[in-house]
């Protein structure tokens, strides 16, 4: 490897990546129940159903540009050319802020015609504050992606930690001096993007070498080749907005009403934050930089090794999960979330049985994009159109379940289809062995809790925290039993040589 991209910087970026990410996840959860718990379930749908806007606002101003930094950045760093690398970055960055806020406007102007689909008329002026928090979260989300591509997650993860932290205490400070209310919500997420925002921005300015390589403007053919593929990530990210459970958010608002958006958001959210734990998700930012600098011409097998490797630290987490979820799913919303949307925790279970099959999603596109197979996965979005007809046909007959079945199926298909014109490098190998030792450890927790644990203590609290307990001493086993085959420990071990593998060696994920 080339540039930033060394053993080095890949073990201090992961270990930096996992060491945020931590307190970060903490501080999401406990923000999350809290706001939960003080807001008004009327309330907590329209805080969810204009959070909705962000994926739109995503698709609909994309023009690609996120897409584009986020897969030629890394090859500009590889070759040094740090210099070519800032000016995409900062080119980007206003294009999307440009984007963004005409579209913004737009939806302003024609807030009378829009809000009374939804109930929400009356909060205009909610929503132009809201305005505030979309610009800085994407310009937030370019200065991450710049970061990450240099293998600074030390900084860029960070500083996403002290963004959630700083919510957390925010949630907490207005509760001690007023009543917390929409309103005041809003503002604290506005005061806490603001700060993330300027960190990200010192670290990008003071941290990375931008004046490193010869190269200071696109050439012709450059453009050509970035255009074509924003190009194509414009219309994918379109056609992505269908797919995305936020947007179900507006078929809900508009069949029924904001407190069923709440139960949806409720649902999906919970499922979102449990994602963000897997160590996938928790590597993210260190994998994508490092997996686009694979040649997968040259070099096959080692791209279908490592696509084998994120799929098992995706499913390793979530299939544990999934189980606790489908034995502790009522007792779970009425100790920790006080009962709100009680009637609703049934739907949890498929939530994360969804995105548990869905695990294959980061992996199957990553090794479309490694091969700049941009226009399979733009095809792939014309499950959207099914997931649109499937919510306008499900959710007036069953409600908001059918949100839930439309998007689950609809991304697996989605998923699936990527597959296919893929598989080539996208091979599972050890799949049977993977499946079996999960259905042999976790069929035997749901036997144990659903036949004896849950009959034996009825009380909610002792029983989650009984369920707590067996489901540890489950994990463990299941890791250290051979989740994970010799060649992938032997990766993650190479990946954290240093102290912090006698704790991976333990729990049973390195050699």
């Amino acid at each position: 490897m080339a540039g930033p991209y060394t053993k080095k910087g890949a073990r201090k970026a992961a270990f930096h990546a996992i060491l945020f990410r931590i307190p970060s996840a903490i501080a999401g959860v406990l923000g999350y129940v809290l706001l939960v718990r003080l807001l008004s379930e009327e309330d907590f749908g329209i805080y969810s159903l204009f959070y909705a806007v962000l994926p739109l606002v995503s698709a609909a101003a994309s023009l690609g540009l996120e897409h584009t930094l986020r897969r030629y950045q890394p090859e500009y760093l590889k070759d040094r050319e740090n210099r070519l690398a800032d000016l995409l970055v900062r080119r980007i960055g206003v294009l999307r802020f440009a984007a963004n806020a005409s579209l913004l406007v737009l939806i302003l102007v024609l807030w009378p015609q829009i809000a009374p689909v939804f109930e929400i008329l009356a909060y205009q002026h909610y929503f132009i504050l809201f305005c505030f928090v979309v610009l800085t979260h994407f310009q937030c989300r370019i200065l991450t992606v710049a970061l990450s591509s240099h293998l600074l997650q030390k900084y860029s993860v960070g500083a996403y930690a002290v963004f959630t932290i700083a919510k957390l205490i925010g949630y907490l400070a207005v509760t001690g001096v007023m009543e917390f209310s929409l309103w005041t919500a809003f503002w604290v997420d506005l005061v806490a993007y603001l700060l993330f925002y300027a960190g990200l921005k010192y670290f990008y300015e003071t941290q990375p070498d931008h004046k490193v390589g010869e190269v200071t403007s696109l050439s012709k053919t450059e453009r050509s080749r970035l255009l074509k593929y924003g190009a194509f990530y414009n219309f994918n990210d379109a056609g992505t907005l269908p797919l995305q459970a936020r947007t179900d958010n507006f078929f809900i608002g508009g069949f029924l009403d904001p407190v069923a958006v709440g139960a949806y958001s409720f649902c999906t959210r919970l499922n979102d934050m449990v994602h963000r734990a897997t160590p996938l998700r928790l590597l993210e930012s260190v994998i994508q930089p490092l997996f686009f600098s694979l040649d997968h011409r040259a070099d096959p097998k080692r791209v279908q090794t490592y696509f084998a490797l994120l799929l098992t630290l995706g499913l390793v987490v979530k299939i544990p999960i999934l189980m606790f979820v489908t034995c502790y799913h009522a007792e779970l919303v009425q100790v920790v979330f006080g009962g709100k949307f009680l009637e609703y925790s049934p739907l949890l279970i498929g939530v994360f049985l969804f995105s548990t099959l869905n695990s294959i999603d980061v992996p199957v596109t990553l090794v479309a994009q490694l091969k700049e197979k941009a226009y399979i996965i733009l095809l792939s979005r014309i499950f959207g159109i099914y997931n649109i007809a499937a919510n306008i046909i499900l959710i007036p007959r069953i409600g908001v379940a059918g949100a839930v079945l439309a998007t689950g199926t609809a991304s697996l298909m989605k998923n699936l289809f990527i597959w296919w014109f893929v598989r080539d490098l996208a091979r599972w190998k050890g799949a049977t062995r993977f499946v079996l030792h999960s259905l042999l450890v976790w069929g035997a927790f749901v036997g144990l809790i659903l036949l004896g644990a849950k009959t034996i203590i009825e009380q909610p609290l002792l029983s989650l925290s009984a369920g707590i307990v067996v489901w540890s001493a489950c994990f463990i086993l299941y890791v250290r039993s051979g989740a994970l085959n010799a060649q992938q420990k032997q990766i993650v071990a190479n990946v954290f040589p240093g102290s912090e593998n006698g704790v991976l060696r333990l729990l049973g994920f390195a050699t």
